[in-house]
């Protein structure tokens, strides 16, 4: 599924993208710039990330991103009692990438895909609990040490997503949760 920004969420993002860098400079922490292999600099997959969360946000009628000064620490929303973190690939049909488990701390991912014919628009692939993440995922090493990656087409849709979130919002508890996640494999 395709998601297309509105000119005002595309501004916001590419401001909030900036931002987040220059207060990181600011505090003395260096940003990556682009390497011999063209890797994006840390300002445009900062960017990226606003733009999918934006959509993210917009999609479940959620409160619009907000600029962390220290971390978000890894949790982007919460949808209800699930926490989300937004992740968005630099290219269009492009994996779901974490370094270590330790870096999932969400309850779920949701997976963006930045577009190759229009800048602010983005593929939306789906999403994944963490523990079925852990039980997909292969380890890969792009340059930088070793990975754990689960590609798009392996991802959940996001009415799976939707359904709990609606499901949970009518139960009693996070017991019922927990319940909920582990019958969604």
């Amino acid at each position: 599924m395709y998601f297309t920004l509105t000119a005002k969420d595309n501004h916001d993002a590419k401001l909030m993208g900036a931002d987040t860098v220059r207060l990181c400079e600011m505090q003395g922490i260096a940003p990556r710039l682009k390497d011999e292999r063209g890797m994006a600099s840390r300002v445009e997959n900062n960017i990226r990330g606003f733009k999918a969360e934006f959509l993210f946000a917009r999609l479940f009628n959620l409160p619009p991103p907000v600029v962390n000064v220290l971390s978000d620490g890894q949790i982007d929303f919460w949808l209800g009692e699930y926490s989300i973190d937004v992740k968005c690939s630099s290219k269009e049909d492009g994996p779901l990438i974490f370094d270590s488990p330790e870096k999932f701390t969400a309850d779920i991912a949701v997976a963006y895909g930045q577009s190759g014919h229009d800048p602010r628009t983005l593929k939306l692939h789906g999403c994944i609990p963490r523990k079925t993440f852990f039980e997909r995922a292969y380890r890969h090493d792009f340059g930088h040490g070793e990975r754990y990656v689960v590609d798009s087409n392996n991802l959940d849709p996001i009415e799976k997503l939707w359904r709990l979130h609606i499901e949970t919002n009518h139960s009693s508890g996070r017991g019922r949760k927990q319940q909920r996640m582990n019958n969604e494999k």
